[in-house]
Order: C-alpha cells, then structure tokens, then sequence
C-alpha cells in the first residue's frame, strides 16, 4: 500500500488503511504490531492527513478516526494540546456529518484497520 501511495495510488479504503499503519508505527512499540520502525511513518501519515483534508475534511469517517488517533496519542502526532484540540474539533465535524457515528459493524471485515476501529467503537458504546 505504501508502494501503491507513493506511486500516486490514492484509494481512499487503502489511504485510510495506510493511515492507520502510519500510525501504528509510533502508537505501540513494534514488539506489540510485530512492524519494523519505519522513520518515514510521520512524514506519510502526514501526507494522508493532508490528503483528506486535515480537519476541515468532507469525510467523516477520515475525521472519526484520525480524531481518534489525534485522542489516543496527540503527543506523538506534535503538541499535545493542539492535537487534543483538534481531535475535538474532528470529532465534531464528523458527528456533524455523519450524526449517528460509525458503529462496530461499520468497520468489521476491513482487514487491520476494521479490527482496530470496530473495537474503539465497542469500547466508546460499551
């Protein structure tokens, strides 16, 4: 997918799948996602963020879980209060694009990034 994004593949289900892998190389130690560090990882993760948009995005599954990776870990994406702010305003937009948010179901069968994203919405539901 990497190969594919650099080559000027813009699949939106692979960049939001890409997107997820980029920041699955800073968010858990490799011992836990089994990847190897990848110091590019930022700089594309970066790149797919503003690919969409950043958080004045139109897609509102871009914004719940990019703001959900801004929440879980906005000191590895800059400053931590800018990313919590903008994870806050990112859950907004999406919630205002989408206002019944993305269920369980929504991701389920969507490879690593479904898996990841089904159990945030379990845990945010349950």
């Amino acid at each position: 997918m990497k190969t594919d994004w650099e080559n000027g593949s813009r699949d939106r289900d692979d960049a939001l799948h890409l997107l997820f892998l980029a920041w699955m190389h800073w968010a858990d130690p490799s011992f836990v996602t089994g990847m190897q560090d990848d110091p590019e990882a930022d700089k594309l993760w970066r790149a797919i963020y503003a690919h969409f948009g950043g958080e004045d995005a139109e897609d509102a599954e871009f914004l719940h879980v990019a703001g959900l990776m801004a929440v879980i870990f906005p000191w590895g994406l800059g400053d931590e209060s800018e990313w919590s702010s903008r994870a806050k305003r990112m859950k907004a937009r999406s919630l205002h694009l989408k206002p019944d948010g993305f269920s369980p179901e929504f991701f389920e069968g969507r490879r690593d990034y479904g898996d990841y994203f089904a159990h945030q919405a379990r845990v945010q539901v349950g």
